[in-house]
Protein backbone atom coordinates (compact mmCIF):
# COMPACT_ATOMS: atom_id res chain seq x y z
CA UNK A 1 0.00 0.00 0.00
CA UNK A 2 1.59 3.45 -0.79
CA UNK A 3 1.68 5.30 2.05
CA UNK A 4 2.35 8.54 0.28
CA UNK A 5 3.70 10.28 -3.00
CA UNK A 6 6.87 13.05 -3.14
CA UNK A 7 7.32 14.97 -6.36
CA UNK A 8 10.31 15.98 -7.48
CA UNK A 9 10.79 18.97 -9.63
CA UNK A 10 14.14 20.48 -11.33
CA UNK A 11 14.82 22.99 -13.00
CA UNK A 12 17.92 24.44 -15.21
CA UNK A 13 18.07 28.62 -14.67
CA UNK A 14 20.72 29.84 -16.88
CA UNK A 15 24.95 30.27 -16.25
CA UNK A 16 26.46 29.29 -12.39
CA UNK A 17 24.67 30.20 -8.97
CA UNK A 18 26.85 31.86 -6.57
CA UNK A 19 26.17 29.57 -3.37
CA UNK A 20 28.27 31.85 -0.91
CA UNK A 21 26.24 34.14 -1.31
CA UNK A 22 23.42 32.64 -1.38
CA UNK A 23 24.16 31.12 2.16
CA UNK A 24 24.74 34.92 3.42
CA UNK A 25 21.08 35.89 2.45
CA UNK A 26 19.20 32.35 3.00
CA UNK A 27 17.27 32.65 6.59
CA UNK A 28 15.65 29.18 6.26
CA UNK A 29 17.28 25.95 7.69
CA UNK A 30 20.12 24.73 5.60
CA UNK A 31 20.27 20.71 6.28
CA UNK A 32 23.57 20.71 4.69
CA UNK A 33 25.65 22.16 2.12
CA UNK A 34 29.26 22.72 0.60
CA UNK A 35 31.17 25.41 -1.96
CA UNK A 36 28.80 23.50 -4.64
CA UNK A 37 25.40 23.22 -3.51
CA UNK A 38 22.88 23.82 -0.75
CA UNK A 39 20.38 21.00 0.68
CA UNK A 40 17.78 23.31 1.99
CA UNK A 41 14.76 21.50 4.48
CA UNK A 42 10.94 22.87 4.08
CA UNK A 43 9.50 19.68 5.87
CA UNK A 44 9.38 16.00 6.45
CA UNK A 45 9.66 15.50 3.01
CA UNK A 46 9.99 19.02 1.37
CA UNK A 47 13.58 20.27 0.70
CA UNK A 48 15.11 22.45 -1.96
CA UNK A 49 18.76 22.02 -3.59
CA UNK A 50 20.48 24.28 -5.44
CA UNK A 51 23.48 23.54 -7.43
CA UNK A 52 26.05 25.69 -8.21
CA UNK A 53 26.16 24.80 -12.27
CA UNK A 54 22.90 26.67 -12.42
CA UNK A 55 20.49 23.65 -11.44
CA UNK A 56 17.93 24.06 -8.28
CA UNK A 57 15.10 21.01 -7.61
CA UNK A 58 12.44 20.74 -5.44
CA UNK A 59 11.07 17.99 -3.57
CA UNK A 60 7.13 18.00 -1.78
CA UNK A 61 6.94 21.48 -2.93
CA UNK A 62 3.83 23.33 -4.14
CA UNK A 63 3.82 25.51 -6.70
CA UNK A 64 3.88 28.95 -5.06
CA UNK A 65 6.55 28.21 -2.99
CA UNK A 66 8.48 27.15 -6.37
CA UNK A 67 8.29 30.21 -8.21
CA UNK A 68 8.39 32.22 -5.11
CA UNK A 69 12.22 30.11 -4.64
CA UNK A 70 13.26 30.91 -7.98
CA UNK A 71 12.62 34.38 -8.14
CA UNK A 72 14.38 34.73 -5.00
CA UNK A 73 17.05 32.68 -6.70
CA UNK A 74 17.54 34.92 -10.15
CA UNK A 75 19.78 37.57 -8.45
CA UNK A 76 22.47 35.23 -7.80
CA UNK A 77 22.98 33.94 -11.23
CA UNK A 78 25.17 34.82 -13.76
CA UNK A 79 22.91 34.81 -16.85
CA UNK A 80 19.68 33.87 -15.83
CA UNK A 81 17.51 32.61 -18.78
CA UNK A 82 14.15 34.16 -19.48
CA UNK A 83 10.71 33.15 -17.35
CA UNK A 84 8.81 30.62 -18.54
CA UNK A 85 12.05 28.82 -21.04
CA UNK A 86 13.49 27.12 -18.48
CA UNK A 87 14.42 23.88 -18.50
CA UNK A 88 12.29 21.45 -16.47
CA UNK A 89 11.79 17.74 -15.96
CA UNK A 90 9.50 15.83 -13.10
CA UNK A 91 9.78 13.11 -10.84
CA UNK A 92 7.55 10.75 -8.48
CA UNK A 93 8.62 8.79 -5.57
CA UNK A 94 6.42 6.64 -4.14
CA UNK A 95 6.81 4.89 -0.35
CA UNK A 96 5.46 1.63 -0.36
CA UNK A 97 6.86 -0.08 3.09
CA UNK A 98 7.38 -3.90 2.79
CA UNK A 99 7.62 -3.77 -0.99
CA UNK A 100 11.18 -3.97 -2.95
CA UNK A 101 12.63 -1.03 -4.71
CA UNK A 102 10.83 -0.82 -8.31
CA UNK A 103 11.64 1.81 -11.32
CA UNK A 104 9.42 3.14 -13.60
CA UNK A 105 9.77 5.60 -16.54
CA UNK A 106 8.47 8.63 -14.32
CA UNK A 107 8.80 7.13 -10.71
CA UNK A 108 10.03 4.86 -8.40
CA UNK A 109 8.73 3.01 -5.50
CA UNK A 110 11.07 3.12 -2.46
CA UNK A 111 10.13 0.86 1.38
CA UNK A 112 12.39 3.53 3.15
CA UNK A 113 12.27 7.70 2.89
CA UNK A 114 14.91 9.69 4.17
CA UNK A 115 16.46 13.01 3.42
CA UNK A 116 19.26 11.07 1.67
CA UNK A 117 16.79 8.77 -0.08
CA UNK A 118 15.23 12.29 -1.74
CA UNK A 119 18.77 13.85 -2.04
CA UNK A 120 19.60 11.42 -4.51
CA UNK A 121 16.43 11.20 -6.41
CA UNK A 122 16.63 15.11 -6.92
CA UNK A 123 20.12 14.99 -7.69
CA UNK A 124 19.95 12.47 -10.47
CA UNK A 125 16.12 14.68 -11.92
CA UNK A 126 18.61 17.46 -11.95
CA UNK A 127 21.16 15.82 -13.52
CA UNK A 128 18.76 14.75 -16.51
CA UNK A 129 17.92 18.73 -16.58
CA UNK A 130 21.29 19.78 -17.33
CA UNK A 131 21.89 16.49 -19.77
CA UNK A 132 18.54 18.25 -21.58
CA UNK A 133 20.27 21.14 -21.52
CA UNK A 134 23.18 20.29 -23.11
CA UNK A 135 22.10 18.21 -25.41
CA UNK A 136 20.17 21.05 -26.92
CA UNK A 137 23.23 23.35 -27.29
CA UNK A 138 25.27 20.81 -28.71
CA UNK A 139 22.52 20.18 -31.43
CA UNK A 140 22.34 23.56 -32.45
CA UNK A 141 26.00 23.58 -32.79
CA UNK A 142 25.98 20.59 -34.91
CA UNK A 143 22.92 21.93 -37.10
CA UNK A 144 25.14 25.18 -37.53
CA UNK A 145 28.26 23.07 -38.86
CA UNK A 146 25.51 21.16 -41.14
CA UNK A 147 25.13 24.02 -43.37
CA UNK A 148 28.73 24.23 -44.28
CA UNK A 149 29.30 20.32 -44.68
CA UNK A 150 26.57 20.53 -47.21
CA UNK A 151 28.20 23.61 -48.87
CA UNK A 152 30.95 21.61 -49.13
CA UNK A 153 28.97 18.48 -50.52
CA UNK A 154 27.31 20.55 -53.68
CA UNK A 155 29.90 23.26 -54.12
CA UNK A 156 33.19 21.96 -53.40
CA UNK A 157 34.34 24.59 -51.25
CA UNK A 158 33.57 26.51 -47.83
CA UNK A 159 32.38 29.84 -47.47
CA UNK A 160 32.70 30.14 -43.79
CA UNK A 161 35.19 32.94 -42.94
CA UNK A 162 37.84 32.63 -40.42
CA UNK A 163 36.11 34.60 -37.85
CA UNK A 164 33.07 32.81 -38.47
CA UNK A 165 34.91 29.21 -37.78
CA UNK A 166 36.55 30.95 -34.73
CA UNK A 167 33.56 31.40 -33.13
CA UNK A 168 31.93 28.36 -33.87
CA UNK A 169 34.88 26.71 -32.53
CA UNK A 170 34.73 28.74 -29.33
CA UNK A 171 31.18 27.74 -28.31
CA UNK A 172 32.31 24.02 -28.84
CA UNK A 173 35.01 24.45 -26.72
CA UNK A 174 32.98 26.49 -23.88
CA UNK A 175 30.40 23.72 -23.92
CA UNK A 176 33.17 20.76 -23.33
CA UNK A 177 34.18 23.53 -20.45
CA UNK A 178 31.15 23.67 -18.59
CA UNK A 179 30.79 19.62 -19.03
CA UNK A 180 33.79 19.31 -17.39
CA UNK A 181 33.24 21.20 -14.81
CA UNK A 182 30.05 18.81 -14.44
CA UNK A 183 31.28 15.62 -14.26
CA UNK A 184 29.67 14.39 -11.52
CA UNK A 185 27.21 12.94 -13.73
CA UNK A 186 30.33 10.22 -13.92
CA UNK A 187 30.21 10.32 -10.20
CA UNK A 188 27.91 9.11 -7.12
CA UNK A 189 27.14 10.90 -4.28
CA UNK A 190 29.32 10.63 -1.29
CA UNK A 191 26.69 9.02 0.85
CA UNK A 192 26.31 6.18 -1.53
CA UNK A 193 29.44 4.82 -1.14
CA UNK A 194 28.36 3.92 2.42
CA UNK A 195 25.04 2.56 2.36
CA UNK A 196 23.95 0.20 -0.35
CA UNK A 197 20.58 0.69 -0.26
CA UNK A 198 21.54 3.77 -1.33
CA UNK A 199 23.40 3.03 -3.70
CA UNK A 200 20.73 0.70 -5.31
CA UNK A 201 18.62 3.71 -5.40
CA UNK A 202 21.46 5.85 -7.34
CA UNK A 203 21.55 3.26 -9.71
CA UNK A 204 18.33 2.96 -11.00
CA UNK A 205 17.97 6.53 -11.36
CA UNK A 206 21.01 6.39 -13.50
CA UNK A 207 19.71 3.89 -15.18
CA UNK A 208 16.37 4.96 -15.16
CA UNK A 209 17.22 8.55 -16.66
CA UNK A 210 19.81 6.61 -18.51
CA UNK A 211 22.47 9.45 -17.89
CA UNK A 212 25.40 7.44 -18.94
CA UNK A 213 24.31 6.88 -22.09
CA UNK A 214 23.09 10.88 -23.10
CA UNK A 215 26.41 12.02 -21.46
CA UNK A 216 27.94 9.57 -24.05
CA UNK A 217 25.99 10.88 -26.55
CA UNK A 218 26.93 14.30 -26.15
CA UNK A 219 30.50 13.75 -25.81
CA UNK A 220 30.29 11.75 -29.19
CA UNK A 221 27.95 14.34 -30.73
CA UNK A 222 31.16 17.03 -29.70
CA UNK A 223 33.74 14.92 -30.73
CA UNK A 224 31.96 14.99 -34.32
CA UNK A 225 31.78 18.52 -34.14
CA UNK A 226 35.52 18.77 -33.13
CA UNK A 227 36.34 16.40 -36.48
CA UNK A 228 34.11 18.97 -38.81
CA UNK A 229 36.00 21.84 -37.64
CA UNK A 230 39.37 21.17 -37.99
CA UNK A 231 38.42 20.23 -41.85
CA UNK A 232 37.17 23.80 -41.90
CA UNK A 233 39.97 24.76 -40.32
CA UNK A 234 42.74 23.10 -42.73
CA UNK A 235 40.35 24.58 -45.57
CA UNK A 236 40.29 27.87 -44.48
CA UNK A 237 44.06 27.99 -43.88
CA UNK A 238 44.46 26.62 -47.34
CA UNK A 239 41.95 28.89 -49.17
CA UNK A 240 44.01 31.72 -46.89
CA UNK A 241 47.72 30.44 -48.25
CA UNK A 242 45.94 30.36 -52.02
CA UNK A 243 44.81 34.13 -51.06
CA UNK A 244 49.06 34.87 -49.92
CA UNK A 245 50.08 33.15 -52.87
CA UNK A 246 48.11 35.16 -55.30
CA UNK A 247 48.89 38.49 -53.76
CA UNK A 248 52.48 37.99 -53.78
CA UNK A 249 52.25 36.93 -57.71
CA UNK A 250 50.25 39.71 -58.15
CA UNK A 251 52.83 41.98 -56.94
CA UNK A 252 56.23 40.63 -58.37
CA UNK A 253 53.80 41.16 -61.60
CA UNK A 254 53.57 44.55 -60.89
CA UNK A 255 57.02 45.12 -59.95
CA UNK A 256 57.99 43.64 -62.98
CA UNK A 257 55.70 45.57 -65.11
CA UNK A 258 56.90 48.67 -63.37
CA UNK A 259 60.52 48.18 -64.47
CA UNK A 260 60.00 46.96 -67.99
CA UNK A 261 57.87 50.54 -68.22
CA UNK A 262 60.95 52.48 -66.71
CA UNK A 263 63.15 50.42 -68.85
CA UNK A 264 61.36 51.07 -72.73
CA UNK A 265 59.30 54.17 -71.87
CA UNK A 266 61.14 56.36 -70.04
Amino acid sequence: MILQKIKIVAYWLGGNIDIKKLKQVYVGKIHSGSSTEIFIKKGDCSYICVQNYGDVSFSDCDEKSILEFISFLKPFIDVPVLTGKEYMEDFEVEINPGQPLNFEYNSMQVPVISADVIKIAMLNVSQSVVLDYFTELCQNILFETNKYTQELELRGKVGISKTQLMKLVGKTLNIQNRITDSLYFLDAPDTVWEDEYLSEINGGLSNTFNLKTRFKEIEYTLKIIDNNHQTFAQLVQHRDANKLEWIIILLIFFEVLNTLVGKYFF
